[in-house]
């Protein structure tokens, strides 16, 4: 995403937009830790992104930037 397309925002007046992307946020959330389980269930490896590195989670817990489909 480019930066310059950013915009900063102090503060919101209506304390239901607040709200409301808690709600998104804590479905999204849920919804993300399901897919992960059922993942894990098939031993399919799963995939998340920190600070622009991608990672993948083994159905053994381990954790690598290898992508495991390459091995």
């Amino acid at each position: 995403m480019n930066k310059k397309n950013l915009k900063i925002v102090e503060s919101f007046d209506d304390i239901e937009i607040y709200k409301n992307s808690a709600f998104m946020n804590k479905i999204a959330a849920e919804a993300m830790q399901e897919e992960k389980e059922k993942n894990k269930r098939l031993g399919i490896p799963s995939s998340f992104m920190q600070n622009g590195k991608i990672y993948y989670e083994l159905p053994d817990g381990t954790i690598t930037t290898e992508k495991p489909w390459d091995k």
